[in-house]
């Protein structure tokens, strides 16, 4: 068959695709609003945490020596572990930048209480960190973030 000629020819129109991409490169590029999200479930986990009077990992905190009851009683303050003015608590902070979280206390005493201090008989009492269900929520959390740049 000479002279005869088959061409095919396709055309792949991937512009949604590309901007797809594009979107999703832009939203992992600024994290902000994720973290922002992020750092108000941990707020929200941390107070709750001081409720259970318990470590991130589910241990419970060592209880209050009979002397720090019987001051606490006297002063009548609260007799939960870790409120005494609720500061510490209820200070909890973070900060979110593009790629970056941060979430701390800035109440000068949450390092004792945290790691312990064993010269001053002060046993450590985490309040700060992860659970398990904390890592499931803060991946949600990306995900969702990430899913939501997908939506045209």
């Amino acid at each position: 068959m000479a002279g005869s000629n088959i061409g095919i020819e396709v055309r792949i129109d991937d512009r949604e695709i590309r901007r797809a991409l594009q979107r999703l490169v832009d939203a992992s590029q600024d994290l902000r609003p994720a973290f922002r999200e992020i750092g108000e479930y941990l707020d929200l986990a941390t107070r709750e945490r001081f409720d259970r009077a318990q470590a991130p990992d589910g241990t419970r905190w060592a209880p209050l020596k009979p002397r720090t009851l019987k001051r606490q009683q006297k002063r009548k303050r609260p007799l939960d572990i870790l409120v005494d003015s609720g500061d510490l608590r209820d200070l909890m902070r973070y900060h979110a930048t593009a790629d970056r979280l941060e979430f701390d206390t800035d109440r000068k005493y949450g390092a004792t209480h945290q790691f312990g201090a064993p010269r001053r008989n002060i046993p450590a009492r985490p309040f700060l960190g992860l659970s398990d269900d904390d890592h499931r929520e803060v991946l949600d959390i990306l995900q969702e973030h990430l899913r939501d740049a997908l939506r045209p």
